[in-house]
């Protein structure tokens, strides 16, 4: 029993030298895969970096013209506003003495009209 005891042993210590030297077998490969993809990786990562760049760039370009076209937009509300209160203090100034002229011009007319109705009606 000894004896099977021993080649058990033997084996088991076989197995674990196989077994260790293919675990240095598949890291050193790792290794290899590992340094083949930091080498490959670098210029993607550098286009990223690039890429991301350009676009902060140009999302605050973005950002600069939007706040042109909002304060153009405010500009222009206001120049609205002050058309509106133009058109405004216009009318309360010219609508009344246009109403008073209107008014004194239907008269005149209104008051033509019956000078020659009785005018004709002598005849």
């Amino acid at each position: 029993m000894e004896t099977v005891l021993q080649l058990v042993q033997v084996i088991a210590m076989a197995s674990l030298a196989v077994l260790c030297i293919y675990l240095i077998i598949v890291l050193s490969s790792l290794r290899r895969d590992l340094a083949d993809f930091a080498q490959r990786s670098k210029p993607v990562l550098e286009n990223l970096a690039f890429i991301t760049e350009k676009l902060k760039s140009t999302a605050q370009k973005i950002d600069e013209h939007v706040d042109i076209v909002k304060s153009s937009l405010t500009s222009f509300k206001s120049v609205a506003d002050n058309v509106l209160l133009l058109e405004e203090r216009v009318q309360q100034r010219i609508e009344e003495p246009i109403i008073q002229v209107a008014s004194i011009i239907g008269t005149i007319v209104s008051s033509v009209g019956i000078f020659f109705e009785r005018f004709r009606s002598r005849d």
